[in-house]
């Protein structure tokens, strides 16, 4: 675990500091209580009235289950989902389902007349026939040929319009996939059938018979399958680093009052985001009872595996401007400043992630009266 030290460079407001100062050379200053010695470390005098008040313990090593309290977002899991528009312009003729419906993948959702659409069956239908009748043309000159009766030139004269009527058939089925057209189905002069590409249930139906959709329009199904769903989270980066020790995860919502759902992470982020500096994480939670949907907000605990851990008393940790620190002990009446990253633990408590190690001396009563005066 990095440590970063930087010497304490300050005194007390209080009257046990009242008109202190420091020579800005460098040199050692002092007055009856202390005196700033190389590295900006501040030491004690021998009389000092400040010793009595200052409380040191050692830092030691604890088994100790922490846990991250976040918010989430639920959303459906992006592979069970689906919005679906019309892949062609044309007018709807036929719905073939209704709200809250459960359908399979490639049912069928509703049809569409479309110019389009009919000059895609034509395409294929024709390129098709044109493939099929190549080929056989070619398998006759092969006959003719192995019985000597057609020349070489006339069997690469066959394979060649065989090749060029396949390379056709093989283009009108990219641009049917394309739309999202089954090639098996197609069939000239009828409407056309947008199907399901998942299992789910219809969430959205905003099918009107007559009307003209454009090929840009915005989607007029939407079918999901929310048996499981996603909660979205976005850790702080100070305790990014325990995410990847989370055994279970309890989640909450407004909606569902006391009861209390279990998740498993699925997807931790692999760096943070530039502007929030939290860490995107994904957990999937069973959802057959239905009580969760998209889009609710979630109370998320993340209870982290027991570990071998830092703790200590709140009152050991001061804030500045750069950020929290305690006071290290560096020798006999000598203090310097150490930075550290901590989380709550529990009442009274703060959980060092970052900044100290067992063996550490530090003051834990009284840290107050050294305070940052820069």
């Amino acid at each position: 675990m990095k440590i970063n030290y930087s010497c304490v460079v300050a005194a007390s407001i209080i009257l046990f500091f009242t008109g202190a100062c420091r020579n800005k050379g460098g040199e050692t200053t002092e007055n009856a209580n202390y005196k700033f010695v190389a590295n900006d470390t501040i030491e004690l005098s021998e009389e000092s009235n400040l010793i009595g008040k200052l409380e040191t313990a050692t830092v030691t090593l604890s088994t100790y289950a922490a846990s991250i309290k976040t918010t989430g977002v639920i959303t459906p899991i992006p592979t069970q989902y689906a919005e679906i528009a019309a892949p062609l312009p044309g007018r709807t003729v036929k719905s073939h389902i209704r709200i809250g419906q459960t359908v399979r993948k490639g049912s069928p959702l509703f049809d569409i007349a479309s110019s389009e659409y009919s000059e895609i069956a034509k395409s294929y239908a024709q390129s098709r026939s044109e493939m099929q009748q190549a080929e056989r043309a070619l398998n006759r000159v092969k006959d003719l040929y192995n019985n000597h009766v057609a020349s070489s030139k006339e069997l690469e004269e066959a394979q060649t319009a065989f090749n060029i009527a396949k390379e056709e058939f093989n283009h009108s089925v990219a641009v049917a996939r394309e739309y999202q057209i089954n090639t098996e189905s197609l069939t000239v002069g009828q409407p056309m059938t947008v199907r399901s590409p998942v299992d789910g249930k219809v969430l959205k139906n905003e099918i009107v018979i007559g009307e003209y959709l454009k090929e840009d329009a915005e989607a007029k199904v939407i079918v999901a399958n929310l048996d499981k769903v996603w909660l979205k989270a976005n850790i702080s980066e100070k305790e990014a680093p325990l995410v990847g020790d989370v055994n279970s995860v309890d989640i909450r919502t407004v909606a569902n009052g006391d009861s209390v759902l279990h998740g498993t992470i699925v997807y931790v982020g692999g760096m943070l985001d530039p502007e929030t500096r939290t860490l995107q994480t994904i957990i999937e939670c069973d959802n057959s009872k239905g009580k969760l949907m998209p889009n609710m907000y979630a109370d998320l605990t993340l209870y982290i595996a027991e570990r071998e851990s830092i703790v200590i008393p709140k009152e050991a940790v001061l804030q500045s401007g750069e950020g929290r620190y305690v006071l290290r002990k560096v020798g006999e009446r000598r203090y310097c400043k150490t930075y550290v990253t901590v989380q709550t633990a529990g009442e009274g408590g703060l959980l060092v992630l970052d900044g100290l190690k067992a063996g550490d001396e530090i003051v834990t009563k009284g840290a107050f009266y050294l305070i940052d005066n820069q």
